[in-house]
């Protein structure tokens, strides 16, 4: 996106130009390294077809991957000696995916203009705080290849317990929908044209038969207000998730389910105590680590345990005592903070609390997958056997009559 600005030097001179940027704070960045006030800025206009080209070039997500991809490559480069602006421009023109090929591209033209990768990464949306956060702790401390190794390594593992958690809901959700499949079809097109033959054969029809008839005549005839009923509740999920009124309430009954509850708790408590681990071993502050880890938990009952624990520790309370008191965090991990604490060593042992956490996921999926498996076998065989049953026992009982009447 192009701007143009006019602004204020030192010497009290006017300057203007033009300048491709992500936004006027990206501008406003610009002009204050270079000492100059800013006195305007306003967007160039560029032709429609060029502006929606652009938007739909930048609509796709970037995936996690390519992240871990990007920041290996990156830290690869940076170890061989390739500068920092040469390894941006590579890694730019081999990037796939179009929008953040031009986040890349952004960020090199930023640091050629002598802003830090950090700074430049900060005024990107496809770059987290985490990233910024570990990128600039690297710089300080003068470590920037081995932290951008770091953080491919987060990433990579971020990725593999998603992938996880997508492969154990993946099966349940394709028979579930099957199953739904199945029965609809069989309720709303296959019983009401049943419904005819039945009332032809005069017949009373079994208790079964008369259920799974209503109940397909309903829906044969109503069969938008059930598909609008389940589009309210998920909006309804949707909107109560989002509001911090009652975004704890919603998490809190994820946390809840049988079966899928506990999967969910450990993988968001792998995926927090591994983003806390990492910051710590990329040499962020501990007090910031534990309030970025909050804010990217993406569960309110988690935030809140991290934000507590923040809160504890600049009053200078151990936080493996704290750990101890927060019901969401178990004994097991609270013991382990508490030696890390004691060693010296709290990033290695937080970094273990997220191994066990992962473990005990896996395990968790294991055994979820093999119980669940012939759970849903025997649900889908008992709806169908349930309708084939409804609609032979009136053919049955006619036959029944006719033999008697021989």
């Amino acid at each position: 996106m192009a701007y143009r600005y006019r602004a204020r030097s030192k010497e009290g001179k006017i300057v203007q130009g033009t300048l491709e940027a992500y936004s006027k704070e990206q501008v406003l960045q610009w002009l204050r390294e270079r000492a100059y006030y800013p006195i305007e800025i306003g967007e160039i206009e560029v032709p429609v077809a060029k502006t929606l080209k652009a938007r739909l070039e930048t609509m796709s997500t970037v995936k996690l991957k390519d992240k871990a991809v990007f920041f290996r490559q990156l830290a690869t480069m940076l170890d061989a000696g390739i500068t920092l602006g040469m390894a941006l421009d590579m890694l730019a023109e081999q990037t796939e995916n179009k929008r953040f090929a031009e986040a890349i591209r952004e960020v090199k033209t930023m640091v050629d203009r002598g802003t830090s990768l950090s700074a430049a990464m900060a005024t990107r949306k496809e770059f987290s705080k985490l990233m910024v956060a570990i990128a600039r702790a690297g710089e300080e401390g003068g470590v920037l290849e081995s932290s951008l190794d770091r953080l491919a390594t987060f990433l990579e593992r971020q990725d593999e317990l998603r992938k996880k958690i997508i492969s154990a809901s993946t099966y349940p959700a394709v028979v579930m929908g099957f199953a739904i499949i199945v029965v609809f079809l069989l309720v709303t097109l296959i019983m009401p044209r049943l419904a005819d033959v039945f009332t032809d054969l005069s017949v009373e029809l079994p208790l079964p038969t008369r259920l799974v008839l209503g109940f397909s005549l309903w829906l044969s005839s109503r069969w938008h207000l059930s598909l609008v009923a389940v589009l309210l509740l998920a909006l309804t999920t949707y909107l109560f998730s989002r509001k911090k009124e009652t975004k704890r309430k919603v998490d809190a009954l994820k946390l809840g389910l049988p079966l899928f509850g506990d999967i969910w708790k450990k993988s968001v408590l792998a995926r927090t105590f591994r983003t806390f681990a990492g910051l710590i071993q990329a040499g962020v502050p501990i007090l910031s680590a534990l309030e970025m880890t909050a804010d990217v938990s993406g569960n309110a009952i988690v935030e809140a345990a991290f934000a507590q624990l923040a809160e504890k520790a600049k009053r200078g309370v151990a936080l493996g005592e704290t750990a101890k008191k927060i019901k969401v965090v178990p004994p097991l991990a609270a013991h382990m903070i508490t030696i890390g604490e004691q060693t010296g060593r709290l990033e290695d042992m937080v970094d273990k609390v997220a191994d066990w956490f992962e473990f005990e996921l896996d395990e968790k999926i294991k055994r979820l997958t093999s119980i669940i498996e012939p759970v849903l076998i025997v649900f889908v065989g008992g709806v169908v056997a349930l309708v084939v049953f409804a609609v032979f026992m009136p053919i049955i009982g006619s036959i029944q009559g006719l033999l008697n009447g021989i």
